[in-house]
């Protein structure tokens, strides 16, 4: 299960921006599927609650992790307000890549008194959409009640995991982003 830690919510003008980084995003069978070469998604859900009747906001970020192992190259591009990429030859760095996301912006925060509750879930899942949707039509061609078909039956398509509180804050409590800088200025 991963872990969030490092968080940072702030503003950059009105939009709510978060820093975070997840510790153990990747499973055991999901660096196996990696290693093996198999295209892994990964995707980050934000849930922003106010408190009262307000209604709950979602925003997602998606990354694609993909394994040469002929190249022996590991690239993640990650889909977010900009595209993002990096190409890597290891896993590690890969990895870190995937679970370092920084300066995230989620959604203009325009309520200014209300408490807030910030929440995040991940999902991982070692199998591309594109691989799934073949897979799916080559198992649908096996006949029903074979071994193969059994076998593909219990095995789960992603890591999904709960949500996790992240935050709770007031829009006047929030730093901004300049006020951050001056913080990282003033402690290095």
């Amino acid at each position: 299960m991963p872990i969030f830690e490092g968080t940072t919510v702030y503003l950059i003008g009105d939009t709510l921006t978060v820093d975070l980084r997840v510790d153990s995003l990747f499973s055991a069978r999901t660096r196996d599927a990696i290693a093996s070469g198999m295209t892994t998604s990964i995707g980050y859900e934000f849930l922003l609650e106010p408190a009262g009747p307000s209604r709950s906001s979602r925003r997602g970020l998606t990354l694609r992790l993909d394994h040469d192992i002929w190249e022996g190259r590991y690239q993640v591009i990650r889909y977010s307000t900009h595209t993002d990429t990096l190409i890597a030859d290891n896993l590690e760095d890969a990895s870190r890549f995937c679970s370092s996301l920084v300066g995230v912006r989620l959604l203009p925060l325009l309520e200014a008194s209300a408490p807030f509750t910030l929440r995040v879930r991940s999902v991982v899942n070692p199998i591309s959409p594109e691989q799934e949707v073949k897979t799916r039509k080559w198992l649908n061609l096996l006949e029903r009640g074979s071994v193969l078909e059994l076998f593909f039956s219990f095995a789960p398509t992603s890591d999904s995991h709960d949500w996790v509180e992240i935050a709770r804050f007031r829009k006047s409590d929030l730093p901004t982003e300049s006020s951050l800088e001056l913080q990282k200025r003033l402690h290095s």
